[in-house]
């Protein structure tokens, strides 16, 4: 019996320990999403909407932080489930080789980093475009802030 509320007590104790660290790193993240967004400038913003027969929808706005550019997918943010679908810019239709980022997920806010050699300035579009079959699956306007 005493084993057992030995063990007990310990898995308590390590369990609050993680708890207490999650909370820490949770607050930490917190704080550095809070500043970023506070020194961020929003430059462009826009709205999804399906293509190609998939479908899409939220908005979108790209920021500059710390001298880089970013675009940020809201809450809202959806698309279809489609194998390899990846951010891109285009002027009225898809433009190749201005792939920049593999989408992580099909739902719900996501930030990726836009690299420089792309300037969103010379588009009119996003794109979500199906690399591995070269189809498109969503595109947005690119509205001035």
């Amino acid at each position: 019996m005493a084993a057992f509320n030995f063990l007990r007590a310990a898995l308590l104790a390590s369990t609050l320990l993680i708890a207490a660290a999650f909370a820490a790193v949770s607050a930490t993240g917190a704080a550095e999403t809070t500043a970023q967004s506070a020194a961020a400038t929003t430059l462009y913003s826009g709205q999804f909407e399906g293509a190609g027969g998939k479908r899409s929808g939220g908005t979108f706005e790209i920021f500059e932080a710390d001298g880089k550019t970013f675009i940020r997918l809201s809450d809202d943010f959806h698309l279809s489930r489609v194998p390899d679908p990846k951010l891109a810019f285009g002027n009225g239709d898809y433009l190749d080789g201005t792939i920049y980022a593999k989408l992580t997920s099909f739902n719900g806010a996501q930030v990726y980093e836009i690299p420089a050699r792309l300037d969103p300035a010379t588009f009119t579009q996003v794109w979500i475009w199906c690399e591995r079959f070269g189809v498109p699956l969503a595109k947005a306007d690119i509205d001035a802030a």
